[in-house]
């Protein structure tokens, strides 16, 4: 239990330590991808909502170290990203398919951005408007998200052969 607490642990920090300093360095629009919330739609996917809370609320207090941003900013969104993605998962995408991944992903995207956005504008005092660059962010960061979801997963694929990356077909009798 220690061990697993402790693996945990590291890989929330080298995740965190991923997204910080290697990631946003990245040029131009690869900047935009948000590796800590593709890894917790996995998370949440696989081992459930315990775990990945606990994911998201160690990744959100590390970012909120680091960020400009108000404090909670970070925390609150991935945490209710988190739970309103459990609940998708729960009621619209019943199975571990690439198109329901990539379909929470994206979802999730959109949460979670506009929840930050809000966050900020009712909390930081300043004044932000929907403009068309909020917009293309969103696009932006949702194709790179999609394009890193399609990777893990056919990695998890070949790896295990537990995952079928097809339609559900529904057969009348």
């Amino acid at each position: 239990m220690i061990i697993k607490i402790i693996f945990n642990v590291i890989s929330i920090i080298f995740l965190v330590i991923l997204q910080i300093s290697f990631i946003s360095g990245l040029p131009g629009m690869a900047a935009n991808l948000n590796l800590i919330l593709v890894i917790l739609i996995f998370i949440l996917g696989f081992s459930g909502l315990e775990l990945a809370a606990w994911w998201a609320v160690g990744a959100g207090f590390l970012l909120e170290i680091f960020s400009f941003l108000p404090f909670g900013a970070y925390l609150v969104s991935l945490s209710l990203t988190i739970f309103i993605a459990k609940f998708l998962l729960n009621n619209f995408f019943t199975n571990r398919s690439l198109y329901s991944f990539l379909a929470l992903t994206g979802l999730a995207t959109i949460i979670y951005r506009v929840i930050i956005y809000f966050f900020v504008l009712f909390f930081a005092q300043i004044d932000l408007i929907f403009d068309s660059n909020f917009f293309i962010a969103i696009l932006e960061q949702v194709g790179l998200n999609f394009l890193l979801t399609f990777i893990i997963y056919y990695i998890i694929y070949f790896l295990g052969r537990s995952l079928r990356p097809v339609f559900l077909i529904h057969h009348s009798k």
